[in-house]
């Protein structure tokens, strides 16, 4: 059997954390940059949409982008900032034909840009230093990209603000962890990216990546329910945009995905319809990728002839050939699939091709080692010749520092006194910031002092809330119910004594009582829900989900890593929580669907509802004012959390909520 073709998967299609791809709709974007360059006056702005149209054609029309790359230059050179700018754009014409050139233009775009302190700069700073580890990446060094990603790539997209490009760094976290099999990790920076991006309201190619991106970690990790439920969420995002690149690769791993729970017709559908897309698309590489995934979904459903055939087609593409890696896992999986066919003479071979070119690559690599260390001869040599000069140097310098020491001496005791004077002054200083200072920490307290209070407030409001409904309840359920209950028996009593032309009447009034009995047991539920205590969190999100939803109003209900240890308040609040919002959703939304997303990431839990409805201003004073709104609020602080609402006129409303757990 051949060895995981995951594995197999990763090593040749997508291991690098790779570049932002064109958005979705791409000629939208491309038609509104040239709409600009057309009405636009300012050559400053001129030059930026140049620069922007060049990086939009590099992958459809390389003499386009060079022709936009060079109207750019020529107008932005009276700009000192657009010059720093323009070597960004220009290092991506190297990026794959001479990394080493490319790596030393965007180092100099960064020392260009490290000038300015906006958020802009700090923009393409990240972007640039996201670059750079890239082209460490596909050098094998994993460690250096990591490094660049946390230290320099994270810290300046969080200065300038865009949370969207924080989210991309994390996803590409992600994908290292990922390629590392550090799972765990992987999974943690994947939900990261997915959080901020959905909170940026990212473009959707962004954020469907980050689906996919760990919907591929998520059979790594054989967690199946959750891989599909990512990989929906992807194609929701893509489904307007069939023809985009993002879905080879969303086909690829929902092909993984079917091979691993052995649904092999589905996978080959799959991956049929990303070989369809690839080959409209006139990539080559990409289709004969999977097609070699194509390979493990015959093999692995013992059809070894059909897989036999895709191999020996894909030795005849000189594109996926040209990696010695891919041409190691087509040799390996041709002797296995011989062995497996009975044809030993084939399949020894094969294993002989396979130990050659295996043994070649490991010599290679120790002639690569053998030079570096007669690199490190030669500059070890370099070094001491250089002490040695500098030691001259030292002696023939000695008498001219004597010459210098009086002068030295003089110039000591006048910065003395000049030190004195600085220093008296910048004492009367530090005073005067230590006084404010103190003020300001005074206020701080004050104002920590008043917010404390108003949260002692909320939570009193909330408790003695939550007590008045479980009261209501108990009142509801005692006395009225146990009338109504009396009432019940009493007519079934009388029904056989009454004459039989009221028998109608009799049962109307029965119907009437057990429809109120049944009013009486939901009104009664919903103010102080039993199934907290007896089924936990999760199961009676999905019974509160359940009661909401109907042919007109389809509620749909995705938990992730709920865990049992919350306490009651805190289950109780996130009960009332999504309570609230489906209440809100159902009245005022128009919607026909809801999605309701609960997961919690160790102290951290997170609640998003997204409807399809008709949308609203949050910024408008009379939906700030509602006491649905006000509600949500004090509950969110309660537990020391945030919330924000995403919505515009008929395009939906997304409530994101974080809250603090003790899990």
């Amino acid at each position: 059997m051949i060895r995981n073709p995951l594995i197999t998967y990763l090593l040749i299609f997508g291991m690098y954390a790779g570049l932002a791809q064109t958005p979705l709709g791409g000629s939208t974007y491309a038609d509104s940059l040239n709409h600009i360059l057309k009405s636009e006056h300012n050559d400053s702005i001129k030059a930026r949409v140049n620069l922007l149209l060049s990086e939009y054609w590099y992958n459809k029309d390389t003499t386009m982008a060079k022709e936009f790359l060079a109207m750019g230059d020529e107008l932005g050179r009276p700009f000192p900032y657009l010059k720093g700018l323009k070597q960004y754009f220009q290092a991506y014409f190297y990026y794959n034909t001479d990394p080493e050139k490319s790596r030393s233009i965007y180092l100099k775009a960064d020392s260009l840009l490290k000038t300015y302190q906006n958020t802009d700069a700090y923009f393409y700073r990240s972007k640039v230093w996201r670059r750079i580890g890239a082209l460490r990446q596909v050098e094998d060094d994993e460690k250096s990209f990591t490094d660049i990603l946390l230290n320099k790539a994270i810290p300046f997209a969080r200065k300038s603000g865009d949370s969207a490009l924080v989210g991309d760094h994390y996803m590409a976290l992600g994908i290292v962890f990922k390629n590392q099999r550090q799972l765990d990790k992987a999974e943690e920076y994947c939900l990261k990216a997915i959080h901020a991006l959905k909170n940026a309201r990212a473009e959707p190619g962004v954020l469907a990546k980050a689906y996919y991106t760990i919907a591929e970690n998520y059979v790594f990790e054989e967690k199946y329910a959750k891989t599909k439920a990512m990989l929906d969420s992807a194609k929701v995002r893509l489904a307007p945009y069939p023809d985009s690149e993002h879905f080879l690769r969303y086909y690829a791993i929902e092909g993984m995905y079917f091979t691993v729970v052995e649904q092999f017709d589905d996978a080959l559908i799959s991956l049929d319809k990303g070989i369809a897309l690839a080959k409209k698309r006139s990539l080559k590489y990409e289709e004969q990728t999977l097609l070699f995934q194509k390979f493990y979904v015959h093999y692995n459903n013992k059809e070894y002839r059909k897989a036999e055939k895709i191999f020996q087609f894909l030795l005849r593409q000189k594109e996926i050939m040209s990696l010695a890696i891919n041409k190691l896992q087509i040799y390996q999986g041709l002797t296995e699939t011989y062995v497996n066919l009975g044809d030993m003479k084939q399949a020894y071979e094969w294993q002989k091709k396979y130990s050659t070119l295996s043994d070649s690559l490991h010599t290679s690599k120790l002639k690569s080692d053998i030079n570096a260390l007669e690199i490190k001869y030669n500059n070890a040599e370099k070094e001491k010749r250089i002490a040695r000069l500098e030691a001259e140097n030292e002696m023939a310098s000695l008498s001219a520092r004597n010459n210098r020491l009086a002068n030295w001496l003089l110039g000591t005791i006048s910065l003395f006194f000049l030190f004195m004077v600085l220093y008296s002054y910048f004492y009367y200083r530090k005073d005067r910031k230590l006084a404010f200072e103190k003020e300001q920490n005074y206020q701080n307290q004050l104002t920590k002092l008043k917010q404390d209070q108003q949260l002692l407030s909320a939570q009193a409001m909330l408790k003695g809330e939550e007590l008045e409904r479980k009261r209501m309840a108990q009142d509801l359920h005692d006395g009225l119910g146990g009338i109504l209950t009396g009432v019940r028996m009493n007519l079934s009593h009388v029904e056989g004594k009454v004459a039989k032309t009221l028998y109608g009447e009799i049962n109307k009034i029965s119907t009437n009582v057990d429809k109120s009995m049944k009013e009486l047991r939901r009104i009664a539920r919903n103010l102080m829900p039993e199934s907290l205590s007896k089924v936990g969190l999760s199961d009676a999100l999905e019974e509160l989900c359940k009661s909401y939803g109907s042919a007109a109003f389809k509620v749909d209900y995705q938990p992730f890593d709920i865990q049992s240890s919350l306490s009651e308040t805190e289950q109780l609040t996130v009960y009332r929580i999504v309570q609230e919002l489906l209440n809100n959703a159902l009245r005022h939304s128009g919607a026909s669907l809801v999605i309701v997303q609960c997961s919690q990431n160790k102290d951290k839990f997170y609640i998003t509802v997204e409807d399809n409805g008709t949308g609203f201003d949050p910024q408008d004073p009379q939906h700030q004012k509602g006491l649905g709104l006000r509600n949500l609020e004090h509950r969110v602080k309660t537990m020391d959390g945030t919330f924000k609402i995403i919505s515009e006129q008929n395009d939906g409303t997304t409530v994101n909520i974080e809250l603090n757990v003790l899990g």
